[in-house]
């Protein structure tokens, strides 16, 4: 049965996930990405911060953060769906937002943390990876997928960048799904530039296109976690050029708001939320809360698609 997927958290709760997971980091000058610089992608708008230095500064946190994806249908809870529940203390917004949005407050703590444990046995093949895995390496690799900003390079929590740089402060959270097909990311991401009063905020999903007959800790494992890597550091990258995007748009209050299936792994799910741009591989939803995801495409939309991406355009009249 298709559910409603969990609403993500409101933007303006971002600040307390970066403020929760904020520490002390050991001051270094900026790190050069020696990446080259990107046109903004087709059919998306960016303000002019986009045109310039772009400095990703480093979770106080030094591992990458990976959870199992929970289903809540599957564990019989009412109001169930695709849930994603993080550790608590890791992302403070994102856990309790997760934990309040679809699990009434008679659950008990003790049920809630028995199918969170359960749901992570999935990683039980990955974690000597992920044990490794930090976000200086995440962020480093991601640098070759963004495709927004000028040049791009990574900074230390105390390190201090230049008048009218753009800086992003963000908290990346991942999931895998338990049919081991796909990935998730949620990015609490804060953007700070000379031309905002108060920073850009807001929390940004990624879902991954289903791996098929692939799926298995072989394909993500293999040729050294490859991968797992690689798909992490796209996503990573996509979430913060859609961030980028929209702190540069005018808008959407014009667009409607429609039902978009799409999968999380091999499952259908379904979002209420106004259609953003698309290209052939994914959609750009803003959701009721204001939030934005990124879904994949079904595979029939996907069949004689051009290559570039366009922006949803407003109803006549």
């Amino acid at each position: 049965m298709m559910r409603f997927a969990r609403r993500l958290p409101r933007p303006h709760l971002v600040s307390a996930c970066l403020a929760l997971c904020a520490g002390v980091g050991l001051s270094m000058p900026w790190q050069p990405a020696h990446a080259t610089d990107v046109p903004v992608q087709a059919g998306v708008a960016a303000s002019d911060a986009t045109a310039q230095r772009v400095g990703l500064r480093l979770p106080a946190a030094d591992k990458v953060a990976f959870r199992g994806a929970v289903n809540f249908d599957k564990a019989g809870v009412a109001g169930g769906g695709a849930v994603m529940y993080p550790a608590p203390g890791l992302v403070g917004l994102l856990a309790a937002v997760a934990t309040h949005a679809v699990v009434s407050g008679t659950m008990r703590d003790l049920e809630k943390e028995r199918i969170r444990t359960k749901a992570d046995q999935v990683l039980a093949p990955y974690q000597s990876v992920l044990d490794a895995y930090t976000h200086q390496e995440l962020m480093q690799a991601s640098l070759a997928h963004i495709k927004t900003g000028g040049a791009r390079q990574i900074i230390a929590q105390a390190a201090s960048p230049a008048p009218g740089d753009v800086v992003i402060d963000s908290v990346p959270l991942f999931y895998l799904t338990q049919d081991h097909q796909a990935l998730i990311l949620d990015n609490a991401i804060s953007i700070k530039t000379a031309g905002r009063v108060t920073p850009y905020e807001n929390i940004i999903r990624i879902v991954s296109p289903e791996r098929g007959g692939q799926a298995g800790p072989d394909v993500w494992l293999g040729d050294d976690a490859g991968m797992l890597k690689w798909e992490s550091a796209r996503m990573y990258a996509q979430a913060l050029d859609i961030a980028l995007a929209d702190m540069g748009t005018a808008g959407t209050a014009a667009l409607p708001f429609k039902t978009v299936r799409y999968n999380e792994g091999a499952s259908e799910r379904m979002e209420r939320a106004q259609l953003i741009s698309e290209s052939c591989d994914y959609l750009v939803l803003r959701t009721l809360r204001g939030n934005l995801m990124a879904v994949p495409r079904k595979a029939e939309a996907q069949a004689g698609c051009g290559a570039a991406a366009t922006p949803a355009a407003a109803p006549a009249g």
